[in-house]
C-alpha cells in the first residue's frame, strides 16, 4: 500500500490568506466492482466565500480527461480505474466562480501489488455480519484482523462516495481480530439511513480496507 502527500499553497483570486491543500492517495480495492479505486483526501480551505472543490484526473500529466465536482467535502472514491499510470490534482473554488490554480500533480500506477508482511493472520478478510442488515431490528458488526499494534479508523460512505459517518476515529488497537465496532445504520447526525449500498472503509498503517454492506429493510 503506497501513500502520497503534497502540499501547495491555495491561490484563488478572493483569497486573502495563505492556505495549504494537502493530497492523501490510498489505493484500495473494492468488492463490488471489477477496478480498482482511489481515495483522494485533502485538508479544507479557511475562506469564508469557499463554494468546493474539483477532483481531475488523467493518464498524462497535465491532460486531465476526467473531473468531478464533489462541493464541500474533502473526499472522493474515484473507481473503476483500469491498470495504467493516473495523475490527480484539486482545485478550489469560491461562490464568486472563481477557480484555484491546479494543485501539485500526484501521480499513481493502479494494479500496484506489494509484498505481503510477514506475521499477517492467514484469515486477514474484513467483512460485516449480518450483511444485508435491517437496521429496524439489528446492528452489523464490521471484522477485520490487525497484523500489529497499529492505529485503526473505521469510515462509512455511501455510493456518491459521500461521508455518511465516522465509526471509529484514529485510535490504537492491539493485533489480531476484531469485531467490537458496530454501525446501527445512522448517519453522523443519528439518522437512519436509506436502503441501499455503503461501504466501511478501515484504514491502518498504509493498508486500506473496504467493506461493502447492504441495508435492506
Amino acid at each position: 500500500m503506497n501513500k502520497f502527500i503534497l502540499r501547495r499553497k491555495a491561490n484563488r483570486s478572493t483569497a486573502t490568506k495563505q492556505n495549504y491543500v494537502q493530497l492523501i492517495f490510498l489505493l484500495m480495492s473494492w468488492m463490488l466492482f471489477s477496478g480498482q479505486s482511489v481515495i483522494v483526501e485533502w485538508n479544507q480551505n479557511s475562506e469564508a466565500d469557499l463554494a468546493g472543490y474539483r477532483v481531475y484526473w488523467g493518464r498524462e500529466s497535465r491532460h486531465y480527461t476526467q473531473w468531478r465536482d464533489v462541493g464541500k467535502d474533502t473526499s472522493c472514491v474515484i473507481e473503476n480505474l483500469e491498470s495504467d499510470d493516473y495523475f490527480f490534482t484539486v482545485t478550489a473554488y469560491d461562490t464568486a466562480g472563481n477557480e484555484s490554480r491546479f494543485s501539485e500533480e500526484v501521480h499513481f500506477r493502479v494494479n500496484y501489488q506489494p509484498d505481503v508482511k510477514p506475521g499477517i493472520a492467514n484469515d486477514d478478510r474484513a467483512y460485516n455480519f449480518p450483511n444485508p442488515f435491517n437496521p429496524d431490528r439489528e446492528k452489523t458488526a464490521i471484522r477485520y484482523v490487525l497484523p500489529q499494534l497499529t492505529k485503526v479508523s473505521i469510515q462509512i460512505y455511501d455510493v456518491n462516495d459521500k461521508l455518511v459517518r465516522v465509526l471509529l476515529p484514529p485510535i490504537r488497537k492491539l493485533a489480531g481480530e476484531h469485531f467490537e465496532d458496530v454501525w446501527d445504520g445512522k448517519n453522523e447526525q443519528g439518522v437512519a439511513v436509506p436502503n441501499g449500498v455503503y461501504f466501511a472503509v478501515i484504514r491502518y498503517d498504509f493498508v486500506v480496507k473496504v467493506v461493502t454492506m447492504a441495508v435492506v429493510r
